[in-house]
């Protein structure tokens, strides 16, 4: 059985582990050399998601762990207006992009059964290099497969823009994820260490200089004695789910099947989800002496696509309730979340959909 993955992404590194596992032999195609990631993304894992990675490869990286999480409005920066914990474990755990990216890197490149191969995944040529495998998972968003197979989708323009960036600070007792619903657009600060956090500014517009974002940081910044600011990095925000996971032998997968709103963190648990099933249908397939094939693909799709839906449309709900809820001053979440923050049981479940998402 021939296998291969196209693009060299943080997910297809993950799933080419998996496969391993399974001693399945996996060709990665890439279009360029491989260079150390750059950025100051923040990946958070949900306890059940980071437990599965970490049980199937013996990951290295240590999180940061987020014991609770507390939600604001643009007037409730002295308290909360409802929070989320988990006694048991923890809620979130969170580490930097590149060094698990750089972990998985390396444990790819040390595999028997893993292979990087260079090709213009960008030119019709890549047709004729996958021609033979009996499953082909493209994981990239821009490149020949996608354009050709992959446009077929459901989108949502936010006409917003997240801006990321590293705070350094003074040491404190860092466990706590904070969201705060400014009148400009959802601001996150996701701790990394005693002395580090994550920003996450979710800014509702196109046009606006590093020099305002800093400033509308600091404006609503009461939680933290600064010491440093990195640059920050920006990309366009969209709702996106694509209609149609597969064609032929290919199935498509990661951000190219869904792309949500960052608020939740919810992004990379959602393909931590999927690859944990694909894990489980290669499983079945292997233990049944079938062929790991377009089969596979498909088995996928029927599993996932509704729920992925599903889950994507609540994100974006939360988002544009919100996004009202600071057009009326908050006068719709200040009385809601007054008697949803003392309900055991939505709390619970929340906790457990944040962690385990809708395939239960």
């Amino acid at each position: 059985m021939k296998i291969c993955l196209i693009g060299l992404n943080l997910t297809n590194l993950i799933l080419a582990k998996v496969l391993e596992e399974k001693r399945l032999n996996v060709d990665i195609y890439l279009n360029k050399k491989i260079q150390k990631s750059k950025t100051n993304r923040t990946i958070a894992l949900s306890s059940e998601n980071f437990d599965y990675v970490r049980f199937f490869t013996k990951l290295s990286v240590i999180p940061w762990k987020n014991k609770e999480i507390k939600i604001f409005t643009e007037d409730s920066n002295s308290k909360e207006i409802i929070n989320f914990n988990n006694k048991k474990k923890e809620v979130f755990n969170l580490m930097p992009y590149s060094k698990l990216n750089e972990f998985f890197l390396n444990e790819t490149r040390k595999s028997k059964f893993i292979k990087f191969l260079y090709t213009d995944t960008s030119s019709s040529v890549i047709l004729k290099k996958i021609k033979d495998y009996d499953l082909v998972i493209n994981s990239e968003n821009k490149n020949f497969i996608s354009g050709k197979f992959f446009t077929n989708k459901i989108r949502k323009n936010y006409r917003s823009r997240a801006y990321t960036f590293l705070i350094n600070h003074r040491s404190k007792n860092n466990d706590t994820a904070i969201q705060v619903f400014t009148k400009y657009g959802p601001l996150a600060f996701l701790p990394l260490s005693s002395t580090k956090t994550s920003i996450v500014f979710s800014y509702k517009g196109m046009k606006i200089n590093d020099k305002k974002i800093y400033n509308i940081f600091k404006e609503y910044n009461s939680f933290y004695s600064l010491k440093k600011i990195s640059k920050i990095e920006k990309f366009d925000l969209s709702f996106e789910m694509l209609r149609n996971y597969t064609h032929d032998n290919i199935l498509a997968f990661g951000d190219l099947i869904h792309r949500i709103h960052p608020l939740a963190g919810q992004g990379f648990n959602m393909t931590i989800r999927d690859i944990k099933i694909v894990s489980k249908i290669v499983n079945d397939k292997i233990s049944l002496g079938l062929p790991i094939d377009s089969s596979v693909a498909q088995d996928f799709q029927d599993s996932t696509r509704h729920l992925n839906y599903l889950y994507g449309k609540a994100i974006d709900g939360i988002y544009e309730f919100f996004k009202f809820d600071s057009k009326v001053n908050n006068s719709i979440s200040k009385p809601v979340f007054k008697i949803l923050n003392k309900n055991s049981f939505f709390k619970k479940y929340s906790n457990i959909l944040s962690d385990k998402g809708l395939n239960l």
